[in-house]
């Protein structure tokens, strides 16, 4: 078989579906947790870690995995990963106990997160700065919407099959994707890029990638600006479904709804660089945006006149903020460094993941009484501190 036309839309689905795993992963599990518990008799605490440990894998595996793309090259890190992951799925609908299922989505996270540093360092070592931003600008339209259609698509299995069928459809999805990366995928990483596995010179990378002040920057602006989405995500079903008391469909409707503006931020992010528009433009725009969203957010929670559909509207907005901020922050941060550029996407998807895990426990931690405050507060100090970084630090290195 011949490999992928690197030009063409076979390559950019390819990609992007590496980058659907985590959300499908997670989301599509979300609808089974109930009965997981029943069939296993466990908590709901033991229940729910099933989601938790799968991210605490997403978020670790990176770290390590980042060196071995640097060494080994792109797809043997690719293949090893989605070979985890699928056997994993496997094991989750086949196992024993809840004990066993935790287990094996640990290690699943673990693979899905060896998966999701690639996309980046591909497209860094494939395409020039304007054809990254387009790629990467697609990849986060994937991530918004994997969101809003793996819980659907979770619940429909439920409908026709037991819980660890869904399981086996991500074993599934994972099974077709390594044949592809298999027979059609061609590494993309030169042989004269690789890095030595020593220690010293492994810790000199991620010395560099630290020290780069656009790795370092961007990977705090990206995290930051996703702590504040995910402290929304993580306690909206609180907010509107006990605060407000919406139905479960009307709820999914909102969550589609602000979900949907990082695909509309996403496309005018395309849109602005097919007309030559510079990133530091479309970064200016995003982070204004978040900012003077999270902060009327705070406004309106703090004068009680928030809304279900005041606290939607103005989350759209930084939703669909953040559709031009993942792209053009990725780019920024893997851009300076092509020969570590595995080490610079692991220190990129670390920092959103840490921001993100925090943001969710904080947003939670200071919910109270069916108000948004809390969730305002945290999305509106990780936008504004997420700009001033921006605006002190980095934005006079930025492409005009």
């Amino acid at each position: 078989m011949r490999s992928f036309n690197i030009h063409g839309g076979a390559f950019l689905v390819f990609v992007a579906a590496m980058t659907a795993l985590p959300p499908l992963a997670i989301d599509m599990a979300l609808p089974s947790l109930a009965l997981v518990q029943a069939d296993f008799a466990a908590t709901q605490t033991q229940a729910a870690a099933t989601i938790a440990i799968f991210l605490a894998g997403f978020a670790t595996a990176p770290l390590l995995v980042g060196p071995l793309a640097d060494r080994f090259g792109r797809k043997p890190v690719l293949l090893a990963g989605l070979a985890l992951f699928a056997l994993c799925g496997l094991g989750a609908a086949w196992a024993p106990s809840i004990a066993a299922l935790v287990g094996l989505r640990l290690l699943q996270g673990a693979g899905a997160g060896a998966v999701g540093i690639l996309p980046r360092a591909i497209v860094r070592d494939l395409f020039d700065m304007r054809e990254s931003r387009l790629f990467l600008t697609a990849i986060a339209q994937v991530n918004g919407i994997a969101p809003v259609v793996a819980p659907t698509l979770g619940a429909l299995i439920l409908y026709v099959a037991p819980w660890r069928a869904i399981y086996l459809t991500l074993a599934a999805i994972g099974v077709v994707l390594l044949a592809l990366g298999l027979f059609r995928f061609r590494e993309s990483q030169p042989e004269g890029a690789r890095q030595s596995l020593r220690p010293s010179v492994v810790a000199a990378n991620y010395w560099q990638a630290l020290s780069n002040r656009s790795c370092l920057g961007f990977s705090l602006v990206l995290g930051l600006t996703f702590g504040g989405m995910f402290c929304y995500i993580n306690t909206s079903p609180l907010l509107f479904m006990q605060g407000f008391g919406v139905s479960k469909a009307v709820f999914a409707g909102l969550f589609a709804f602000t979900s949907l503006g990082v695909i509309g931020g996403a496309s005018l992010n395309s849109a602005l660089v097919r007309r030559h528009v510079k990133p530091r433009t479309a970064l200016d725009m995003a982070l204004a945006t978040t900012a003077l969203a999270a902060l009327a957010l705070l406004a309106a929670s703090l004068a009680g006149l928030a809304s279900v559909w005041t606290i939607t509207g103005l989350s759209f907005f930084y939703f669909l903020a953040m559709g031009l901020i993942f792209p053009n922050a990725m780019q920024e941060a893997v851009q300076p460094l092509p020969r570590i550029a595995g080490m610079a996407s692991a220190v990129l998807l670390a920092s959103q993941m840490l921001c993100g895990a925090l943001g969710g426990a904080l947003g939670a931690a200071l919910y109270r009484d069916a108000s948004p405050s809390g969730i305002a507060l945290v999305m509106t100090a990780a936008a504004w501190v997420a700009a001033a970084i921006y605006a002190l630090w980095l934005r006079p290195h930025v492409e005009a």
